[in-house]
């Protein structure tokens, strides 16, 4: 088996107790068939702790609180300390990694849900590469999974079944993908805009099963003359700054309705609210989501309002240098997805989904930045994307969910996340 993932893979350690928000906290842990057999099986007081703490039918430990029943007050795992590193479940094993496989070949990431991914991730400012090499799962940290294989549900006629051509055109085409994210001559909405375009064009090919057409598409996107119609395409959606503003909203509510696993997420949406709605709206959002009584709201409300544009324009002159981060968050959400296209033929929704994600991160860091006195740290970007992949990638109904939504709502096709972006 060939195993592809970041050059930066083999840097990430579990750094346990001192993580500041613990991977045991805050979701189900689904106990694979083998490891719950050996837990059922294991004698003496912690063979009775590990019978009385799991819900065999539901093949799920019965969490205290919010906590895995076997953390520690050292927030430590005890099956760790009493049985081995080798006797977790599937689950704990192969936390923070995401698997997607296609047949002779597993592509492994680790994911931002784990903050410290997060740290290491942002932290390069170099292009983010990739290496393949030959290997065994537990050379990657892995215990044994069950295949990835991202389907769009509501697509009638699916099969859950490798389309090889498309792969093998998928994986060129997401090669041309990673070459126009990381041009740094260009800036990042416009890299962002060209991918999202370059998605909406093919996806009708794929339809209609006309793969060849995809690779001169392709090369049509390397010629100097596609870059200026390109330009000038855009240039049309520039300066639609309230179209932006009334649809950033619609996006953000959208978001609001997701299933919350953290309250840091709901804080961080609360945020972006308080920084896009006036006064009397973001009172009746407040009172109607229970978040405050009738007749609270006062003056906060209102504290983070601004200038919509000019604080899109600030927010770029003071990140400037470290628009790197973005490029990695674009090109993660690409490398994990798109090639999942391969099973379900959604190339479209899935660059939707890297580039919306991308937005509602950046709205997330301006609002951080204006309530922090137009300050915002490395730390900051950590613990916002951090925050948004434990939300949406690892809660099953929110990603489905989202995937849904961005396949068929009339405010997520292009030309609307081009005002997004490009405004």
């Amino acid at each position: 088996m060939k195993y592809r993932t970041t050059s930066y893979y083999n840097e990430f350690h579990c750094i346990g107790g001192i993580c500041e928000d613990s991977c045991c906290e805050n979701w189900e842990i689904d106990l694979d068939d083998a490891t719950l057999k050996r837990y059922m099986r294991h004698t003496g007081d912690f063979g009775k702790r590990l019978k009385n703490s799991t819900k065999v039918k539901e093949k799920q430990f019965i969490l205290n609180g919010t906590r895995c029943p076997f953390l520690n007050e050292e927030n430590l795992c005890d099956i760790f300390i009493e049985m081995g590193e080798e006797c977790l479940c599937e689950t704990c094993t192969n936390f923070p990694r995401h698997v997607e496989e296609f047949e002779d070949l597993k592509e492994v990431n680790l994911t931002m849900s784990c903050p410290e991914v997060s740290r290491i991730m942002l932290a390069k400012k170099e292009k983010m590469t990739f290496e393949c090499r030959e290997g065994t799962d537990m050379e990657y940290g892995l215990k044994h999974i069950e295949p990835v294989k991202s389907f769009a549900f509501w697509k009638k006629g699916h099969v859950n079944k490798l389309d090889k051509p498309l792969f093998e055109i998928l994986f060129e085409t997401r090669r041309l993908i990673f070459s126009i994210l990381q041009n740094r001559e260009e800036r990042i909405e416009r890299r962002a805009a060209t991918v999202l375009l370059l998605a909406y064009e093919i996806q009708d090919f794929i339809d209609k099963k006309e793969y060849d057409k995809i690779v001169q598409k392709m090369e049509n996107y390397k010629k100097p003359e596609k870059k200026v119609l390109l330009e000038k395409y855009f240039k049309k959606h520039e300066k639609r700054v309230t179209e932006k503003e009334a649809w950033m909203k619609q996006i953000l509510n959208m978001y609001e309705g997701l299933e919350t696993i953290k309250e840091d997420w709901s804080a961080l949406l609360l945020e972006c609210m308080k920084v896009m709605h006036g006064k009397d709206e973001l009172k009746g959002i407040l009172v109607s989501s229970g978040l405050i009584e009738e007749g609270e709201a006062g003056e906060e409300s209102s504290s983070f309002l601004r200038n919509y544009a000019v604080s899109y324009q600030e927010f770029f002159h003071y990140y400037q240098g470290k628009e790197y981060e973005y490029e990695h968050i674009l090109v993660y959400y690409i490398f994990n997805y798109f090639l999942g296209a391969s099973y379900d033929h959604d190339v479209y929704t899935k660059v939707k989904f890297a580039v919306v994600s991308y937005l509602v991160i950046l709205e997330m860091d301006i609002a951080v930045w204006l309530k922090q006195q137009k300050e915002f740290l490395y730390e900051d970007q950590v613990k916002i994307a951090h925050a948004y992949s434990k939300e949406i990638e690892h809660s099953y109904n929110n990603y489905e969910s989202l995937q849904l939504i961005l396949s068929a709502h009339p405010i997520l096709d292009a030309q609307h996340i081009l005002i997004g972006l490009l405004s």
